[in-house]
């Protein structure tokens, strides 16, 4: 009965269907002249010995094994030893091949779950890799750090998120961002600013009209609800929809349907809505200038942006961020930022918040002539008179800060702790910087 042992032990190892028929083939093959044993066949075929093949002894068992394990096929053929003949031996080894049929369920079972949860895990991975992205929000403050994470765990759901903030601290952006990390994702967000819309053409560019539904209403047209349908739709300055509209925007809010403007039909919407304001919607109420109905609408998940000035943390990084995409869209390279530009950067309260830091950094750079950052000496305030690039007299002071970053890192440029992450560079912008100068990174090397 040996074999029948060793049958037992090969079974219980086997973790994969190919693997399990690897192993009884592996283990008969020591004793019995097997010919074929493959994945396939609807039953195991070995259980009785007749003129040299082993076959299921009846229909009924070959029924039973087939629902068993609908994939292992055995067949014998050939001189049979003698303990063959023996019924405790046949009987034996139909038991344990009924067995490997019961456990070739199991583990096809396990395998296609195993798939399954491979499946779904690299979905969960992409879903944590798109939450976890930083996108276009520079986030090393605490403050702002508390904002993505309310952004994190609301981006998921169709919730209507309600943005704060003052003018230029980046609600849109922030928007942008709900929808990115949203299922929504994989269709446009739209965007209107309500304060820049005529009064008479707010509904029409809400809700949409048909022809003829007023004077110049030569053709229909599908307003905003209605092509934002399955996405998600920013209504930025929420604060300066005029009434009528903030009627109508409740109604679509609380029965998801919009009507168009001389329409006889309603549609059904599925919009997820993110407002945003710079104003006190609350204060507003109070004045009877906003709905205090549409107010609890849209305040379901408030987020309020810290202004610039309380997160003084994000200021090198921003500067880092705005000069990089500024000297893609002006087509220059990024400038370096010295420790004294950045000192007095921070030192701003900057009223307009992240938007009026990246006009006065653009300004900067157009006046650097690609050399540096050129702070008008007035700074905060902006020079009235125009100014020629100054760059010749930045050379100077770039080639003492690059040395004075290599001195400190022994010449060391990439990582971390290197040079160019010390001034707020790529690498290869500082080698580039580096070789226009004539600076040699050997004589900084550690010896």
């Amino acid at each position: 009965m040996r074999l029948v042992a060793d049958l037992l032990a090969a079974i219980a190892d086997a973790h994969s269907p190919r693997a399990l028929v690897r192993a009884i083939a592996a283990t008969l093959s020591r004793e019995l002249p097997i010919v074929r044993l493959e994945l396939g066949a609807p039953v195991i075929a070995i259980a009785e010995l007749a003129n040299n093949e082993w076959r299921c002894v009846d229909s009924a068992d070959a029924r039973s094994t087939q629902q068993l394990a609908p994939g292992l096929s055995v067949v014998i053929r050939g001189e049979m030893p003698a303990f063959c003949s023996v019924p405790a031996f046949r009987s034996a080894l139909t038991q344990v091949l009924h067995a490997a049929a019961r456990h070739l369920e199991v583990v096809q079972r396990v395998a296609t779950l195993s798939r399954r949860a491979h499946g779904e895990n690299r979905e969960l991975r992409a879903d944590l890799e798109r939450l976890e992205s930083p996108g276009e929000i520079v986030a090393r403050s605490p403050e702002m750090r508390a904002v993505l994470s309310r952004a994190a765990l609301v981006a998921r759901h169709a919730t209507t998120v309600l943005i704060t903030g003052e003018s230029g601290t980046g609600k849109e952006v922030l928007a942008r961002e709900i929808h990115r990390r949203s299922p929504r994702a994989h269709r446009p967000m739209l965007h209107v600013n309500c304060g820049a819309i005529p009064e008479a053409l707010v509904e029409s560019e809400l809700f949409g009209h048909e022809r003829g539904a007023f004077t110049g209403a030569d053709r229909s047209h599908a307003g905003l609800f209605e092509r934002a349908h399955r996405s998600t739709l920013l209504l930025d300055e929420v604060g300066e929809l005029p009434p009528s509209a903030q009627a109508k925007l409740l109604r679509v809010l609380q029965e998801r349907k919009i009507r168009r403007i001389g329409g006889e039909h309603e549609l059904d919407v599925d919009v997820r809505l993110i407002a945003a304001t710079n104003r006190s919607l609350a204060a507003m109420v109070e004045a009877g200038t906003f709905r205090e109905d549409l107010f609890y609408r849209l305040d379901v998940f408030s987020i309020g942006l810290p202004p610039l000035r309380q997160r003084r943390g994000d200021v090198a990084a921003l500067v880092a961020s705005l000069t990089a995409e500024l000297a893609r869209r002006l087509r220059v390279e990024q400038p370096l930022v010295t420790r004294a530009d950045l000192k007095r950067l921070e030192a701003h309260d900057w009223p307009g918040n992240v938007r009026e830091l990246q006009n006065v950094l653009e300004t900067a750079m157009i006046l650097g002539g690609g050399d540096g950052l050129e702070l008008p000496d007035d700074f905060p305030r902006r020079r009235s008179s125009g100014a020629a690039p100054a760059g010749p007299r930045f050379s100077a002071a770039i080639r003492a800060a690059i040395e004075e970053s290599l001195r400190e890192t022994r010449g060391k440029i990439y990582g971390a702790d290197g040079a160019a992450a010390r001034l707020g560079l790529k690498p290869g912008t500082l080698q580039s910087k580096m070789r226009k100068l004539g600076i040699d990174r050997a004589l900084f090397t550690a010896r």
